[in-house]
């Protein structure tokens, strides 16, 4: 009887082998760094459903999500505030982004003022 199971199973187990590499998903790492004294900001990036979502942060920041095959993500980054007071001048505060695919940096932005966007397809 185990070998009849067998056989049967084989082809259902190919069958699930072959259908997890139609819309494999894959890990998108989002890091943020920046944001002056407070090194607080805003981060606005694509979730694993696909959904676009704003988050308050303390930096560095890092989040991990796991989205399908040839979606578009972004990260953009703001300092808050976007502005420093040094005496009677007001610097701007500079952040940046990096996303990284499977562990590979896809797009990187270094120490922009005041806004730093990074976007690229998972693949």
């Amino acid at each position: 009887m185990a070998k009849i199971v067998s056989k049967l199973c084989l082809p259902a187990i190919a069958a699930t082998a072959l259908l997890s590499g139609c819309g494999a998903s894959h890990d998108i790492e989002y890091s943020a760094t920046g944001g002056g004294e407070s090194g607080t900001g805003t981060v606005t990036y694509v979730d694993s459903s696909g959904e676009t979502v704003t988050e308050s942060v303390t930096f560095p920041w890092r989040k991990t999500v796991s989205v399908d095959e040839g979606v578009k993500v972004t990260l953009r980054v703001m300092p808050v505030p976007l502005t420093a007071k040094f005496g009677q001048l007001d610097i701007p505060l500079k952040v940046s982004c990096q996303i990284s695919v499977g562990g590979d940096v896809k797009d990187s932005l270094p120490l922009h003022e005041r806004l730093a966007e990074c976007d690229t397809v998972s693949q």
